[in-house]
């Protein structure tokens, strides 16, 4: 049934068996108000297993030692599901099935969250103020060569998490939504504040992670189209460029005429983007004219 708190209250004023039960009207309001609290906990309730990605940056590979070096989740900003991660969340697990830890099942360094693909062994996790930081050795083994030419390359630029909410560590935090300026955040009412999971493993992820339309609510200006066209621009030349090179195995360039077409959907939906069409048109820059002249060339592009 879907009804608000008013309306589940009156209901439940009148049932019979409420009134039967707690026929003094206060503590019959009291009851209805804890059961509406209740459902309402129950339905929302975060549960299970899920994934989370970040976009912080990789900071280091070392080709010669087989080194990759960066985060595999971020702290304190609230993600498309309305959770935030605290710093301290994956306190616990680190100390359980971390590095260091005597755990026959150690927390994984997998190709997009793949437990059938290991790409290297973990030599350091912990948490520092940025996020969850990590330093894995890549095998020698076909999805640890590939990584390490994927993260050489740049085509992996995002991690993601696998792990299990801990219900009583993920508490929704209620805000007033004048003063914030997250949409999200606003149409909730507040986000999931995260301070402990289960974690199992962090991946790299690179393809079917983007969205085939970009965020254009985000897009305040022409100047914001420009950028994120720029992105898109050096994102393919990257993908462009592996697929010259062919130092990929096929399952490997299937993804990345993927991951171009996604590409190029996203810079179609940006060039023709209608609330800066006119300011574009009359934007005579050698930038917007070039990238006219691109959109009509990927127009004609078979991958």
């Amino acid at each position: 049934m879907n009804e608000n708190r008013d309306e589940f209250l009156d209901r439940c004023m009148i049932d019979a068996e409420a009134q039967s039960d707690f026929p003094d009207n206060d503590q019959r309001y009291a009851f209805c108000n804890s059961q509406w609290d209740n459902r309402n906990k129950n339905e929302t309730m975060k549960k299970g297993y899920t994934n989370k990605s970040t976009s912080l940056e990789i900071k280091d590979v070392d080709t010669d030692s087989r080194m990759v070096k960066g985060y595999f989740a971020s702290f304190n900003n609230v993600d498309s599901d309305g959770d935030m991660i605290m710093s301290g969340a994956f306190t616990k697990s680190i100390q359980e099935h971390g590095v260091d830890s005597t755990s026959n099942r150690k927390i994984s360094h997998l190709a997009f969250h793949d437990v059938t693909r290991p790409v290297g062994v973990l030599k350091v996790l912990n948490e520092d103020s940025k996020g969850l930081y990590f330093e894995s050795e890549l095998g020698t083994h076909d999805d640890g060569e590939n990584a390490l030419r994927m993260y050489k390359d740049g085509i992996i630029r995002e991690h993601s998490i696998g792990f299990n909410y801990i219900q009583d560590k993920t508490n929704f935090i209620e805000v007033d939504k004048t003063k914030t300026d997250n949409e999200l955040v606003k149409s909730i009412g507040g986000y999931w504040s995260i301070t402990e999971v289960k974690l199992w493993e962090g991946s790299f992820v690179t393809f079917g992670a983007n969205s085939e339309t970009p965020n254009l609510s985000a897009l305040k200006s022409q100047d914001d189209v420009n950028k994120c066209l720029d992105q898109l621009k050096q994102r393919m030349e990257t993908f462009i460029k592996a697929l010259k090179d062919g130092n990929y195995n096929e399952k490997y360039n299937s993804l990345f005429e993927v991951e171009l077409m996604q590409i190029t959907k996203q810079f179609e939906s940006l060039i023709n983007y209608e609330p800066f069409q006119k300011e574009s048109q009359n934007d005579e820059s050698d930038s917007t004219k070039d990238n006219q002249k691109l959109v009509e060339l990927l127009k004609t592009i078979k991958i």
